[in-house]
């Protein structure tokens, strides 16, 4: 003879027939020890309600009620507070639990333009964001790799330059002779052309090589903030140059004449075109934009990352004298610690013509 089973039926919302205590049966059988469950017409439920006593229940009614469950689409209860305490089956959840509220917001981006960044306040910070420099792309190289590259570019960038200033200083003049003859003039601009784009090609094909592209120097895409920044930089160099060569006067400088006026006009002003944008270009891209980023991936201390390209750079400039070399060089400090701060290089290559385009105008404009 099969034995009785004495399980409640399962509960099933909007199933006729599922009943369930509304005190909660325990687990091994009904609350009355056993009895048959009748189904929804034995329970003394009125015609559609939705509830009655259990058979046995004191008339009180101080006993657990039997609870039939609602059909499906009826509306479901809402508690005191308004949340609902369940949903509805199939939802994911079940009977007890409260769904999730609203996905909390994404964090607010940082801010990378024109400085860098401004990092969210934190607690403690009172509220004010702080300041996140942009660090520079993760090298594609060892660091022997790296290491190579960048003494090949900086041979080739500061070699023929060094070496004419220590000519200069062995033959006993105080100056290099200016060439006024028109076809020796045409050979030497094209010359120091090509000496100057030399090292920025190498490193231009080595970028490309690497898979880093130009953007990994700073050189991406030319913006407003670095149309403003290239404005300010131009104004404040000429602040900058200005109040340091009246200070560093007493070091003594040299009068060059970058643009004889032996020359014809239209070769001085092509001329002065091709010097202001080939050092705007070259020197900028070589001495800040690829030097500083290849020191910082070789994880040099941050002196050395702003002083050695920048030291190498102002040395070239000891053919004006000392005082213009002192001067070029805080010009030059100023240039690599924005450089370092924001990793944008086209406001410094900007700055950089514009300063040097200047400066030629008004020699051919006082020397014609």
């Amino acid at each position: 003879m099969p034995e009785r089973n004495d399980q409640p039926p399962p509960y099933r919302p909007g199933q006729r027939g599922s009943e369930q205590a509304a005190g909660g049966a325990r687990q091994g059988g009904p609350a009355d020890g056993g009895a048959a469950r009748p189904a929804d017409g034995g329970l003394g439920i009125p015609p559609g309600g939705t509830g009655g006593l259990r058979p046995g229940t004191p008339p009180d009614g101080s006993g657990p009620r039997w609870v039939q469950a609602a059909p499906p689409e009826a509306p479901w209860p809402q508690p005191e507070g308004g949340q609902p305490a369940w949903t509805r089956p199939g939802s994911g959840s079940p009977p007890g639990w409260t769904e999730p509220g609203p996905p909390p917001s994404p964090p607010t981006p940082e801010w990378t333009k024109p400085f860098g960044g401004l990092r969210p306040p934190e607690p403690g910070d009172g509220g004010k964001r702080r300041f996140t420099r942009k660090p520079p792309p993760p090298p594609t190289a060892g660091g022997r790799v790296l290491g190579a590259e960048l003494a090949l570019v900086l041979l080739l960038a500061f070699a023929p330059g060094l070496l004419g200033l220590l000519l200069l200083a062995t033959s006993g003049h105080g100056q290099a002779a200016s060439i006024d003859k028109l076809g020796p003039a045409i050979g030497a601009s094209i010359f120091d052309t090509f000496l100057s784009w030399t090292p920025v090609l190498v490193l231009g094909y080595m970028l490309v090589r690497s898979g880093e592209g130009y953007a990994a120097i700073g050189l991406g895409r030319f913006d407003r903030w670095d149309a403003g920044a290239s404005a300010t930089l131009s104004i404040g160099s000429w602040i900058l140059v200005f109040v340091l060569s009246i200070v560093f006067s007493h070091l003594g400088s040299r009068d060059v004449d970058f643009l004889p006026r032996a020359l014809p006009l239209w070769f001085r002003v092509t001329d002065a075109l091709a010097i202001a944008f080939t050092a705007g270009i070259t020197e900028e891209v070589v001495v800040r934009g690829y030097a500083q980023t290849r020191l910082e991936q070789l994880r040099a201390p941050t002196a050395v990352i702003l002083l050695l390209p920048t030291g190498l750079w102002a040395a070239l400039h000891l053919y004006q004298g000392v005082g213009p070399a002192v001067t070029i060089l805080c010009l030059g400090l100023v240039y690599a610690l924005y450089f370092h701060r924001t990793r944008r290089l086209w406001p410094l290559v900007v700055a950089h013509a514009a300063f040097d385009l200047t400066q030629l105008v008004l020699i051919l404009l006082t020397r014609s």
